[in-house]
């Protein structure tokens, strides 16, 4: 997607509705994407805390 260059902070010129749409669809991709690499980087901390917590009761268990 091209996204067409503006400056949000230009009074002068102000960016068309298909400019912000087109701001609002790269953020809302952007959003997207960190949440989803938020999600994997979180399962697998969850997922290495479930690991380390079934070793913690094996070991516990066969003492």
């Amino acid at each position: 997607m091209q996204v067409e260059r503006f400056d949000l902070n230009d009074i002068q010129h102000e960016p068309s509705d298909k400019q912000l749409e087109s701001l609002m669809d790269s953020v809302a991709d952007a959003a997207r994407i960190r949440a989803a690499q938020a999600k994997e980087k979180m399962l697998l901390r969850l997922r290495a805390e479930i690991v380390s917590a079934k070793s913690l009761t094996r070991q516990n268990e066969r003492a």
